[in-house]
């Protein structure tokens, strides 16, 4: 596995399935890896990274777009929880 992660020059953990998770500044979240959507509601989006639970706590939250394994949250992102 880490020499797959060496030659794509990826973490050997996103290579594994662990999240992936991307914040540009306060008001976009873009996860990889994802497991699913467990609860979403417009101050509180929960996620399931497989053995990780992701929390995005903020204001008008909003999913942008979702595939397969990926997914866009907008809105104000006041914090992230890891569980």
């Amino acid at each position: 596995m880490d020499a797959a992660a060496e030659a794509l020059e990826l973490p050997a953990d996103v290579v594994a399935g662990a999240p992936l998770i991307e914040l540009v500044g306060k008001r976009e979240l873009r996860m990889e890896n994802h497991r699913g959507i467990l609860s979403y509601g417009p101050e509180e989006i929960s996620i399931s990274g497989g053995r990780l639970l992701v929390r995005v706590r903020g204001e008008g939250l909003t999913l942008g777009a979702m595939s397969g394994d990926s997914l866009l949250i907008t809105g104000v992102i006041r914090a992230v929880e890891l569980e």
